[in-house]
């Protein structure tokens, strides 16, 4: 593809799988639609990259030939491209450079993941220095980034739900109190009025059940759509003085960057990978994909991998 104004050209080395994949791979209609354009031939999926600029369009002065990048496509009914080609067109000002002395594929992992518990805790939640939070799945690929940016963005407090599998793993993250789902019910069990942000990285709990948990202001962020999201049920909840809000993470240079400026302070220190697959073996990394023993990100080798 040829870059257009504003964009440059990325080969590709390593893309990701995540949840997303299947979705549009079987071409379903919802979500699918929303995620990628499903009536390009030929559909090629993918939405993490990471690689090196192959050429830059005049007037992008922030990014030069053989420059390291990473980012992730717009999940968007808009796209066309898929990060499991070789090369890819990406505006500059939804990509940026890796830090120095950060793999390739580590910077493949983390896009997505931590984007959407950035944009999801500060700009939905309101996250910010001296707040409590809560995070819900705090094992998991969102909520393991949630736990490390919440403890970057200094919040006063964070406290973690996860599977008793991850209680170790998730104090380790650096979160003050873990709580182990299976040992307390958070729908009923949490200290009343104790949190100013509730981030909810499944989108499966209700706003009507923890809203109880939240401090009069307090904000529960899904990372699904819901209908207490929407008006006009958002406009009457929001008369309490509490608020449900969702999110869909948008890629952007400047979250790239701090992402980047965490990872490389090692205040981002894990980015879970479960294994790298060449590009050739990408049936055996889908059936990966689904296998519930999966621990973190499968990365795919597109560069060099066939």
């Amino acid at each position: 593809p040829s870059p257009k104004k504003g964009e440059v050209l990325v080969k590709v080395a390593y893309s990701a799988l995540d949840t997303a994949f299947d979705e549009v791979a079987h071409r379903s209609f919802i979500p699918g639609s929303l995620l990628h354009n499903l009536k390009v031939k030929p559909l090629v999926a993918g939405w993490h990259y990471s690689g090196t600029v192959e050429s830059v369009v005049a007037g992008v002065n922030n990014l030069k030939i053989g420059d390291a990048v990473f980012g992730h496509l717009q999940y968007a009914s808009t796209t066309r491209q898929g990060t499991l080609a070789d090369y890819i067109t990406v505006l500059a000002s939804e990509c940026a450079k890796i830090p120095e002395g950060v793999a390739m594929d580590v910077a493949a992992a983390v896009t997505t993941e931590a984007l959407t518990a950035l944009q999801g805790m500060r700009d939905q939640g309101g996250l910010s220095e001296g707040k409590i939070i809560l995070i819900i799945a705090a094992g998991g690929g969102v909520g393991t980034q949630a736990v490390q940016i919440a403890k970057a963005m200094k919040a006063r407090t964070v406290h973690a739900v996860c599977s008793t599998k991850d209680v170790i793993k998730v104090g380790k993250l650096g979160a003050d109190l873990v709580i182990d789902r299976a040992q307390k019910d958070i729908t009923n069990d949490l200290e009343a009025g104790s949190y100013d942000v509730i981030f909810d990285t499944t989108g499966k709990y209700s706003f009507m059940k923890l809203r109880y948990a939240l401090k009069k202001k307090g904000i529960l962020v899904s990372t699904v759509p819901n209908v207490t999201t929407f008006p006009p049920v958002s406009l009457l909840i929001a008369i309490s003085g509490k608020r449900s809000k969702s999110l869909m993470v948008r890629c952007n240079r400047k979250d790239l960057e701090l992402v980047g400026t965490w990872m490389k302070s090692d205040e981002i220190h894990s980015v879970p990978i479960d294994n790298v697959y060449n590009i050739k073996d990408i049936q055996t990394a889908r059936e990966r994909q689904k296998d519930p023993k999966k621990s973190g990100r499968v990365v795919i080798k597109v560069g060099d991998g066939w």
